[in-house]
């Protein structure tokens, strides 16, 4: 059980990382809103860090996060930081998640394990925009935006599952199918939550919201598992 969820973290990882990296580069931010956000930071890797029981070549994004995180103030600063550490965690983030989804044993895993860039690594990134108090208005409309289409996509890959997987054959599917679609509609309403009563985005909400998403997507992968096990 713990090494199927573990299996969702590299998605979601990557893509968190790789929205900070971006507003950390291209983004209009000041000082303290920066210093806020590279606090945020050793989150990324001490979750990489559980990724390494999974395979320890995860510890090489561990330690380009870290190192890059003592390289650069976490109170105001106007520094960048050394910027190469962020494109070498990313790249190396990327390839490490880039093989296990290759490697999934369905096509249609291999889908939603890419959807989940989107889905749980938006959702992640939101969680720690908000915790670090940045006024980046635009993401926390696009975001939950992006996650609703990415949720749609993945929505797809469930149903592409059941059909390969014969749901005729193996009755007992369908309900850790049902569970996973119901958790993800519910988590996909709790990340919009802010948007629906239009207010200021709550990070426990969205915590929430994750956590479901991160339930549908652990159920996902244990379908194939399931179907062994039978």
């Amino acid at each position: 059980m713990i090494a199927t969820l573990l299996m969702t973290f590299p998605p979601m990882l990557l893509g968190a990382q790789l929205i900070l990296t971006l507003i950390l580069v291209k983004g209009e931010i000041c000082p303290g809103q920066r210093g806020r956000i590279h606090r945020v930071l050793p989150v990324l890797a001490i979750l990489w860090l559980a990724v390494c029981s999974l395979r320890v070549e995860a510890f090489m994004v561990v330690f380009a996060i870290f190192y890059f995180y003592t390289q650069v103030q976490t109170k105001k600063t106007r520094e960048q930081g050394p910027l190469w550490l962020l494109y070498l965690g990313g790249g190396l983030a990327a390839t490490f998640t880039l093989m296990l989804a290759f490697q999934a044993p369905q096509s249609a895993i291999t889908l939603g394990m890419i959807t989940w860039l989107v889905l749980l690594g938006g959702a992640l990134a939101h969680v720690l925009l908000v915790t670090a108090r940045t006024r980046l208005q635009a993401f926390h409309r696009l975001l939950p935006f992006c996650g609703v289409v990415s949720a749609m996509v993945f929505a797809l890959s469930v149903l592409w599952l059941s059909y390969s997987l014969d749901l005729d054959a193996h009755p007992h599917l369908l309900m850790p199918i049902l569970s996973s679609v119901v958790m993800l509609i519910v988590g996909i309403v709790a990340w919009c939550w802010h948007l629906i009563r239009q207010t200021d985005p709550n990070k426990f909400v969205i915590l929430f919201a994750l956590i479901l998403l991160l339930g549908a997507s652990q159920v996902f992968l244990s379908l194939n598992s399931l179907v062994t096990a039978a």
